[in-house]
């Protein structure tokens, strides 16, 4: 199976966030009322993004998976004429 590299690339995504954010919060000169609302929001985007990169993936797979579908289809539709010609 060819691997796009998706999976890397969430991880990726994923590990450098949480370095991030442990960065901003070891850095930042807030108070710890406002760093916990600054950590909520970021985590509520970050999550906001995962759930959209899921969704796109989910598409991306439904799309490849219907173009293999028609493909097999077409194949299937070209032997049977070819066996028929052949006859």
């Amino acid at each position: 199976m060819n691997d796009s590299g998706f999976g890397s690339f969430v991880a990726g995504l994923v590990i450098g966030g949480l370095i991030g954010a442990a960065v901003g919060l070891l850095l930042a000169p807030e108070s710890g009322e406002d760093m916990r609302g600054q950590v909520g929001e970021f985590v509520d985007d970050r999550m906001r993004d995962f759930g959209d990169a899921v969704g796109e993936g989910k598409a991306a797979a439904e799309q490849a998976r219907t173009a293999m579908l028609a493909a097999l289809q077409r194949d299937a539709a070209t032997e049977a004429t070819a066996e028929e010609s052949a006859s």
